[in-house]
């Protein structure tokens, strides 16, 4: 290459890689997860599901997605990063399609099963992957400004698929998805590469001159074997009150008696919450530490859920409440997870690290994910399943700030 390359165009590229990522989580996180609570009211109105079938369908995609989570790393090895992505989010364009076909409850469950591989695939551990490669700095900011994707498709999406559903029908506003997801494939396709040095450019730095320092840092000392399983039950615990926790929120608020409508307005203020809080936890873990960020983030997810269990009071500002706070607290299922991984590993660890945090944390959604319908479908509400859900995030807490107060890290970065 006859052009001199310098660290700026590296940072450049950089940034657009992010987006590349952001678009991936956008589509196979956002929508094929985030969004598709709104489809499930409409499921058990216009397919006749029982509430726990609905709750069967995303357990199906938690199951494939934690399968397709646990050998992500090793098809990245093999096949390379943007091969895997991309074959990702050709699942999620698949399934959307599927479900657009679906006529029973085992149909859904087969399109489920394509929309889980796409998380696995296209979602945290390849993006976080990808992350590592091209930001040598602020890779915290980087990691919250990808996973804020989520939050956008979730502030965008609510309103115009239920006015879809309602205007032209259930399958028009599936297929509709999946075409708008194989525009967005395109795009990712375009701008993600596997590493800088692919195009002969450095990772992001903040200005300095010459390469990119390559040191890996070591794991903690005193990192042992019981610690290292006690972070990954945390990512277990996170499972459940992020997953499900968040996928049956329309029916938590619609089976106490708001409207669809209402509904749809209140998630989309969740994403732009959400948007806010998976930035905002970059930011924090960046500037005080990931100690203080988990913190800030654990406390307002427990308060948020707890709030949630209020939610036959029918106030609109209560619900508001309620879902701005759980929304700051769902960084906890992406960029928390590749910031810890960060902290408790180094070197090639970090790769294993994060697979296991992941896959750990869609087991958890996996064993939790069919509880919220069968409460309900005991009880006549969801509120007992948010109750368990804010339990589960206080376990969590002490769980991974206990590993963190044990070896000493996340504390506020020094100044380089």
């Amino acid at each position: 290459m006859s052009n001199v390359l310098t660290p700026a165009s590296g940072n450049r590229r950089a940034w657009l890689v992010c987006l590349g990522c952001g678009l991936s989580l956008f589509t196979v996180m956002g929508l094929g997860v985030n969004a598709f609570t709104v489809y499930q009211p409409y499921l058990l109105e216009l397919e006749h599901f029982t509430n726990a079938q609905g709750s069967w369908i995303t357990t199906v995609r938690s199951l494939f997605g934690m399968l397709s989570m646990a050998t992500a790393d090793t098809l990245c090895r093999r096949y390379g990063l943007r091969r895997v992505i991309a074959a990702g989010l050709g699942c999620f364009v698949l399934s959307y399609f599927l479900f657009g076909a679906a006529h029973s409850f085992l149909s859904y469950c087969a399109a489920a099963v394509f929309s889980g591989l796409a998380y696995g695939y296209g979602g945290m551990v390849p993006l976080t992957l990808v992350i590592s490669h091209w930001f040598q700095e602020k890779r915290g900011f980087a990691l919250g400004l990808m996973a804020a994707g989520t939050g956008i498709s979730t502030i965008l999406s609510p309103p115009l698929l239920t006015h879809a559903i309602q205007q032209a029908g259930l399958r028009f506003a599936f297929w509709a998805e999946g075409i708008f997801g194989l525009v967005l494939t395109l795009f990712v396709v375009l701008l993600i590469r596997d590493r800088p040095e692919e195009l002969g450019l450095l990772p992001y730095t903040q200005g300095r001159e010459g390469p990119a320092s390559q040191v890996e840092r070591d794991k903690p000392k005193g990192f042992t074997p019981l610690l290292w399983w006690v972070a990954v039950a945390a990512a277990f615990f996170t499972g459940g009150p992020c997953g499900p926790g968040f996928s049956h929120l329309t029916v938590l608020y619609t089976g106490e008696g708001y409207s669809a409508g209402t509904v749809a307005l209140l998630i989309s203020y969740f994403g732009i919450i959400l948007m806010i809080s998976k930035v905002l936890y970059g930011v924090l873990s960046d500037a005080l530490g990931s100690r203080w960020a988990n913190y800030f983030t654990f406390g307002a997810g427990i308060l948020g859920l707890c709030l949630c269990c209020l939610a036959s009071i029918h106030s609109i500002p209560l619900a508001g409440a309620a879902l701005t706070l759980t929304a700051l607290g769902m960084p906890l299922s992406s960029v928390s997870l590749s910031v810890w991984a960060g902290e408790l590993s180094g070197g090639r660890d970090y790769d294993r690290l994060v697979k296991w945090l992941s896959t750990s944390y869609m087991l958890g959604a996996l064993v939790t994910g069919p509880i919220p319908g069968i409460l309900a479908d005991r009880f006549g509400s969801y509120i007992p399943a948010y109750a368990l859900f804010a339990g589960c995030l206080v376990c969590s807490m002490v769980l991974i700030q206990g590993v963190y107060h044990k070896l000493g890290v996340g504390n506020k970065p020094k100044n380089r």
